[in-house]
């Protein structure tokens, strides 16, 4: 039996993948959500063989939420189910460690199997978005910005040092003496300032 986890803030939509997924003999819903903010304690606890993440919810988007089950609970495979077909949210979303990224739209029966070859340790990913990778790694890299015109306060130029370093969250939260839920208060807001969505993207416009 194959212990699936989902996080989806679509209520529709994750009822409907809930159902498909309770009625296949071979796998069983173990964990539900609708976005990342407990995330790492409760896939730590739970311990999922899949999970299957949204990007867009409120707060942490599922590419960070990838970053904080890849942190505490590293045997979990992962692969994105969206609407967001786009280079950047592809590549972030592997980048982070997901195995996989299929589309909403796609048929159900891909959707089944990508949870059982996932499971394996297999990468999945359908035709269009397969297309895209190869897209975007055959673009020029663009130039390098400077944080300094963002407005960040003293302590928000800390912290996106630590994540341009890729400490992990717990790490910076030693570092800068903080909760880890302090570091989540400065790293949203800094998303803001910089109009970014994951550690990726910063990392890719300021390293």
């Amino acid at each position: 039996m194959i212990r699936v986890a989902i996080i989806e803030d679509n209520v529709a939509y994750r009822k409907a993948l809930e159902a498909l997924i309770s009625k296949t003999d071979d796998l069983e819903i173990v964990y539900t959500a609708s976005d990342c903010y407990t995330v790492e304690q409760a896939i730590t606890t739970i311990k999922p063989d899949v999970l299957i993440m949204d990007i867009k919810m409120p707060g942490l988007s599922g590419i960070e939420g990838v970053k904080l089950v890849k942190e505490s609970s590293p045997d979990t495979n992962i692969f994105m189910l969206t609407v967001f077909e786009d280079d950047q949210n592809i590549f972030e979303s592997i980048k982070a460690g997901a195995l996989g990224y299929l589309l909403k739209k796609d048929p159900p029966e891909e959707i089944l199997g990508a949870v059982r070859k996932v499971h394996q340790g297999e990468a999945i990913m359908n035709g269009k978005v397969a297309r895209k990778v190869l897209e975007y790694y055959s673009q020029k890299p663009a130039p390098k910005e400077s944080s300094e015109e963002y407005n960040l306060t003293t302590r928000e130029k800390e912290i996106l040092q630590h994540l341009i370093k890729g400490l992990s969250y717990k790490e910076i939260a030693a570092h800068c003496f903080i909760s880890i839920d302090t570091v989540f208060s400065h790293i949203r807001k800094i998303y803001t300032k910089l109009n970014v969505h994951s550690r990726s993207e910063i990392s890719a416009r300021f390293r």
